[in-house]
């Protein structure tokens, strides 16, 4: 029949139940006051007493090996949290001094020179230590290193393999645990623990438990670890990607003197309306790129049209028309850019749906899209041109105003004009 495994309380339980009966029994001897059981009842006793001294150390075995278990879970847990390196180390050392009953220890990783260098030192009150603290112990940890295996000492002062180092008869180094840090049997580092205080803190059972311990810790800082390599990969990716962004929006200034800088005034007015009207950090950066790229489409239209000096025929204002939809086909391919597409593709739809390319109306045109417009006309008419002077902020709020629910979204322009701050 199916057992279910003994608990602590269920193994306090038998216990009681057996000294029940035993005092039980040892009633029943008295009240008989049989001289023959004098002995009997003497001897009830002591096995009764024995009886409470097992039971005491079996609940506080169970109760050591339950904190145990739960300082091993507590590291599987950090495996799979989303804490960075530095906090994972922190982690792993916190847990294992709790889990080794240990003064204070350190962690070192191996580089990819093959040099172990020191991580982390914490103490039994959480806070880090000085690498210096530990210096003596470098001799130990590099016979770990090389061995792979697992260094205990119930009493350094006395052993064999310490007798020649002075370092440990001069720190008073009694108790000595350390372990190899592996990865499919590839070393990473090594974890120290030691107490100063007493001989004897660690026993020999305790070096299965620091393997196991070992092993999952391992597991916690190479996660960790990929985890912080991937997000330097992506910082250099997205700089990389944010360069190449601005020599696009560079060679366009330099192909179109006429409007040089509008690019760079737009963004950045652009960046403050959708702050002032709630936008948050990460839609924020897809607005910003939008507003750097909303004109690049225009790329795609020969100087021939783009940079004439004269009118343009209703064919060459079609094609210049249809920059909007160059630039969707343009980033359309680029995943990193594809949150930003709104502004370069819909900048030229407008509230009432007279706009292009695709004659959206409303809230049909993307948020991004609604706010840019009221920034752009504003820039163009405020900024001098070879062929004008740039109209009065005055004259170019109530032009703005009167489009409100035509050319942009009433509410945004409530928005911009309810703003004021206009420098760049």
């Amino acid at each position: 029949m199916f057992k279910r495994p003994a608990t602590l309380s269920s193994i306090q339980q038998n216990f009681q139940e057996i000294r029940a009966r035993l005092t039980g029994l040892t009633g029943n001897l008295v009240k008989h006051a049989a001289a023959e059981s004098t002995d009997i009842v003497r001897e009830v006793s002591r096995v009764t007493e024995l009886l409470v001294e097992l039971e005491q150390a079996a609940v506080d075995q169970l109760r050591i090996k339950e904190n145990q278990l739960a300082a091993l879970m507590k590291v599987g847990q950090t495996i799979n949290s989303s804490l960075g390196k530095k906090r994972v180390l922190e982690e792993v050392m916190d847990r294992l001094i709790e889990l080794m009953h240990a003064e204070r220890g350190f962690l070192m990783l191996k580089r990819p020179d093959g040099r172990l260098e020191f991580e982390i030192a914490r103490g039994i009150d959480h806070v880090n230590l000085e690498e210096e603290s530990f210096k003596v112990s470098r001799t130990i940890v590099e016979r770990v290193a090389a061995s792979g295996e697992t260094i205990l000492t119930t009493n350094a002062q006395d052993d064999p393999r310490f007798e020649h180092q002075l370092s440990v008869a001069a720190f008073r180094l009694r108790s000595i645990l350390c372990a190899p840090l592996k990865i499919k049997e590839q070393l990473i580092g090594v974890i120290y623990v030691d107490n100063r205080a007493r001989a004897g803190t660690f026993q020999v059972q305790d070096q299965n438990l620091i393997t196991a311990f070992a092993d999952q810790a391992a597991v916690a800082i190479d996660n960790a670890q990929l985890f912080e390599d991937l997000q330097h990969k992506n910082r250099e990716l997205e700089e990389a990607y944010q360069a190449t962004l601005e020599g696009w929006v560079s060679a366009l200034d330099m192909r179109d003197k006429e409007t040089e800088g509008h690019t760079q005034r737009v963004t950045v007015l652009t960046q403050r309306l959708a702050r002032f009207m709630g936008v948050g950090d990460d839609e924020l950066v897809h607005i910003t790129r939008g507003a750097l790229l909303h004109d690049i489409g225009k790329m795609a239209i020969p100087d021939s049209i783009l940079l004439k000096p004269g009118p343009l025929t209703e064919a060459e204002r079609e094609l210049v028309k249809q920059h909007p939809k160059f630039a969707y086909d343009m980033l359309k391919r680029i995943e990193f850019l594809l949150p930003a597409i709104d502004i370069p593709y819909c900048h030229h739809e407008k509230w009432d749906g007279t706009g292009y390319p695709r004659g959206l109306k409303g809230e049909e045109i993307p948020f991004a899209a609604r706010i840019f417009p009221v920034v752009d006309v504003w820039d163009a008419l405020t900024s001098d041109r070879p062929y004008r002077q740039g109209l009065p902020m005055d004259e170019v709020k109530e032009r703005i105003r009167a489009d409100a629910g035509k050319h942009f979204d009433p509410h945004v322009v409530d928005a911009f004009l309810t703003m004021g701050d206009y420098s760049v």
